[in-house]
């Protein structure tokens, strides 16, 4: 019940994840990221575990192939499982466990992998690549990675999205949004917890977010010489 995609992009070296679904909440358990060096979500049968190690050993310098498969092999139910690792260069790396829940799977794209289980038919992968890699104008102002992320789900809802266990569709209830740039000291993190309709709420969300990052990031640098965020604010609408 899970239609995700994780990206990259080379010339910046930012790396992020979008994700959509039926369950709640979904922001706090299934993306993990290491902006500039690895994004990974667990999902399926969700156990925020796995990421979390696999990132843990790959910040102690493990390799990142050694420390996918060892976390993935400290799991008992793995059959369950669906996790995905994006590095800044070279293909992802996809587990989906026997037991994930057709339509599911992974299809790789240029500098994206597009991940997801309970999907409502086989064409939702594919747009969803398609959207990353194509972003229309209307989906993506501009083609930062954040926007060609908002694209895929948008692209991936409209080939059908999610489906529940007898394939009736289910609407996006959850959200999220998940962007990291090379030494900057925190991602854009925009979640939707509990909706109708979680991924226009999560772009529009995102637009509202996007003018103020650098000012939180600039805040979290050296806020002695900054204006107060309401002045901010309006100079953005001046």
């Amino acid at each position: 019940m899970t239609f995700t995609i994780l990206g990259r992009d080379p010339k910046t070296g930012e790396l992020g994840i979008a994700i959509a679904t039926y369950s709640l909440a979904v922001g706090a358990t299934c993306p993990k990221i290491l902006p500039g060096i690895a994004v990974s979500t667990t999902q399926a049968s969700t156990n925020p575990a796995i990421a979390e190690e696999i990132m843990e050993l790959i910040e102690d310098g493990t390799d990142p192939v050694q420390a996918f498969m060892e976390s993935l092999a400290k799991d008992e139910h793995t059959e369950f499982r669906q996790v995905a690792l994006m590095l800044p260069k070279g293909d992802p790396l996809v587990h989906s466990g026997a037991n994930i829940k057709p339509v599911g799977g992974h299809l790789n794209g240029n500098d994206c992998t597009a991940v997801g289980n309970f999907l409502a038919n086989d064409n939702v992968l594919s747009a969803m690549v398609n959207g990353f890699e194509n972003p229309t104008t209307a989906s993506a102002p501009y083609p930062n990675l954040a926007n060609r992320l908002l694209s895929a789900l948008d692209s991936g809802k409209q080939a059908g999205g999610q489906a529940g266990t007898e394939g009736s569709h289910l609407n996006e209830r959850s959200a999220c949004l998940v962007v990291g740039s090379p030494g900057e000291k925190f991602a854009i993190d925009i979640r939707i917890d509990a909706s109708e309709d979680a991924i226009p709420e999560l772009r529009s969300s995102y637009e509202k977010y996007l003018p103020m990052h650098e000012f939180y990031l600039q805040r979290a640098d050296n806020p002695t010489s900054l204006p107060s965020q309401d002045d901010w604010a309006n100079s953005l609408d001046s």
